[in-house]
């Protein structure tokens, strides 16, 4: 039988959930049976993993060794199967203890995430989460005030993770609510348990401390990547530990961790000298000494993040560009004491550049721009927010020299014209996200001409144009049907016309930002429910036309919307954000100030939108008390003030 034909026969009888059915339906089973089992247990073990494993989840390995139980060749199949990397099932979950069963056969997962939710019922769920043939992602989902004994749980059974995220990546820094319950406990629980740990993130545990830290620092020593952005209680302490014991250290997150200061980094240059990726953003002690320190010992760094580090001079950078030739991506924003010197120095020696975020560094000139475009010229994505002095020459050289490029933020650029955007869309026709956020220079002509283009553009960003009207965004939507994302705070001449053909062309939009665009009325609302349901996040702030048709259009088919802006959306009521709150439960973001809900949407809102992180009330004269027009960073603190005022609310 031919190898590939009898491993999917393999598959198909052995390790689907219906084994025992397929097994008594067909009499031949018994027969083939045997003669795979023997065809695969033959297989030298490298083409074994190379042609079978690759298409074997975790159900499938686990039923498959309960078909195999009783046979003879079950020991060859366990040495086969132990030390593999195991992919993902989206569709199927698992239950606790086969981490057991996996850590007994010495079976890895390449990553687990731990999630959690502030609810008060406890309860654990694991879902899997298939990212590609090679990568597998166990999440578990944790509720309760007894996360940290869950997460030990799950952690004692883990012999053979290689990577954990303690909480959810995508959270974003604005998430300063973010609190995973977890401490050093946890971090005990890693280092004894998981001591081929290569990758840990921790991004916002504030629980955790230097003690937690230190720990796995002395027992993880294979660690690679470590993630502790946020974790503000983290002090140098933390990080000469781990240079000193994990000093194969590639990537390092200290973002927001403000006791940071230079003698950790300094230490970290000394010990961690395969240091690829390093971010220290928001570390306000951080100066040029670290900075210099990291590039003459680590100078095989690729990106570096030094977002709002205002100590740090063009000595750092300039030392950067001589020793760290290979630099892909370079984010200094708000470096506010950066000058042309640092950038005209990183073009000419990282000439590999991708990644360039310059985000309100005002020194810079026409002069850095043009060099980096001339030098750079593979880069993909450059920010140049807020550089006042950037003017039409940076942005035309940019787009003759640097054609690949895939991202543009020239937010608050008020020097840019029409003549920059139209260069770009005719010769980087790849671009993908573009904002042009008060610009205000800019008309249909550029957007027009970016439509024409751009086709596969992702992502436009048209804050404040006041200039642009409907026969932009419709040139938009018949040509750029991919459109993911569509920002027109502020375009005041924009009508249903434009809204309405966005909404039956660009059907997987995810986020609209209508905020102040005041023609807007319900028709086009209702378009946008019925064509585009996967929409996350819906920003109708001072749409002054909007009621409550469209919010209940809204919430019948948008139900995985997350965020939802109704400020001064005075034509509202209850009714509105009661149907929302039943239909939209995972909404997470939820702004009704300046509307007429009363309590009655409160406590709807309380009720079913259990994960709502941030509710905004502010001038809602309908409600009953002064304590309920306030800023909720939690689904908690507006439960306890309902409670208070509604002692008998089943909530």
């Amino acid at each position: 039988m031919h190898t590939s034909y009898s491993m999917k026969l393999f598959i198909y009888y052995y390790s689907c959930d219906n084994y025992d059915y397929y097994y008594t339906v067909n009499s031949r089973d018994l027969r083939y049976k045997e003669m795979m089992i023997e065809s695969m247990m033959k297989l030298p073990d490298d083409m074994f993993r190379l042609e079978l494993l690759p298409y074997l989840t975790v159900d499938h390995i686990v039923n498959l060794d309960n078909a195999c139980m009783n046979h003879k060749y079950r020991p060859q199949l366990l040495d086969k199967i132990s030390g593999v990397i195991l992919i993902g099932d989206k569709d199927r979950s698992m239950k606790a203890s086969l981490f057991k069963w996996l850590g007994m056969r010495r079976i890895y997962l390449i990553k687990m995430n731990l999630l959690f939710d502030d609810e008060n019922s406890f309860s654990c769920s694991m879902q899997n989460n298939y990212v590609d043939q090679f990568i597998y992602n166990q999440h578990v989902v944790m509720k309760g005030p007894m996360i940290d004994d869950m997460a030990i749980f799950i952690i004692s059974h883990c012999l053979c993770l290689l990577s954990m995220v303690v909480g959810d990546q995508e959270q974003s820094l604005s998430a300063v609510h973010y609190d995973p319950q977890v401490t050093d406990r946890t971090l005990q629980s890693i280092a004894d348990h998981c001591i081929g740990l290569q990758s840990l993130s921790l991004s916002l545990c504030r629980g955790i401390t230097d003690t937690g830290l230190i720990t796995i620092s002395m027992h993880c020593h294979e660690l690679k990547s470590l993630d502790v952005m946020g974790c503000n209680t983290i002090t140098d302490a933390s990080i000469i530990s781990i240079s000193t014991h994990c000093s194969g250290l590639q990537s390092l997150s200290l973002s927001r961790c403000g006791s940071i200061t230079d003698t950790g980094l300094i230490t970290i240059s000394e010990h961690c000298h395969e240091l690829k990726s390093l971010k220290v953003g928001y570390c306000e002690y951080i100066t040029d000494a670290s900075i210099i320190s990291i590039s003459t010992h680590c100078t095989g760094l690729q990106s570096l993040n030094l977002e709002d580090c205002r100590q740090i001079t063009d000595a750092s950078i300039i030392s950067i560009s001589i020793h760290c030739t290979g630099l892909q991506s370079l984010n200094l924003g708000w470096c506010t004491q950066i000058s042309d010197a640092s950038i005209i120095s990183i073009s000419t020696h990282c000439t590999g550049l991708q990644c360039l975020i310059l985000l309100i560094c005002d020194h810079i000139t026409d002069d850095s721009i043009i060099s980096i475009s001339i030098h750079c010229t593979g880069l993909q994505s450059l920010n140049l927010g807020v550089c006042s002095k950037i003017t039409d020459a940076s942005i035309i050289s940019v787009s003759t020299h640097c054609t690949g490029l895939q991202s543009l933020n020239l937010f608050g650029c008020r020097l840019i014209t029409d003549t920059s955007i139209i260069s770009i869309s005719t010769h980087c026709s790849g671009l993908q996200s573009l904002r042009l956020g008060g610009c205000s220079q800019i008309t249909d002509t550029s957007i027009i001409s970016i439509s024409a283009h751009c086709t596969g553009l992702q992502s436009l960003n048209l804050f404040g144009c006041r200039l642009i009207t409907d026969a932009s965004i419709i040139s938009i939507s018949t040509h750029c049907t991919g459109l993911q994302s569509l920002n027109l705070f502020g375009c005041r001449l924009i009508t249903d016309a434009s809204i309405i053909s966005i909404s039956t062309h660009c059907t997987g939009l995810q986020s609209l930002n209508f905020f102040g665009c005041r023609l807007i009325t319900d028709a086009s609302i209702i378009s946008i429910s019925t064509h585009c349901t996967r929409l996350s996040s819906l920003n109708l702030g001072w749409c002054t036309q909007i009621t409550d048709a469209s919010i209940i259009s809204i919430s019948t088919h948008c139900t995985g919307l997350q965020s939802l802006n109704l400020h001064g959306c005075g034509a509202l009521t209850d009714v509105s954000i009661i149907s929302i709150s039943e239909n939209c439960t995972g909404l997470k973001r939820l702004i009704v100030s300046f509307t007429s809900i009363s309590d009655a949407s409160l406590i709807a809102i309380a009720k079913n939108c259990t994960g709502l992180q941030y509710l905004f009330t502010d001038r809602c004269d309908g409600l009953s008390s002064v304590k309920l027009r306030h800023d909720f960073k939690s689904i908690s603190k507006l439960r306890a003030v309902l409670l208070s005022i509604y002692p008998s609310l089943p909530i």
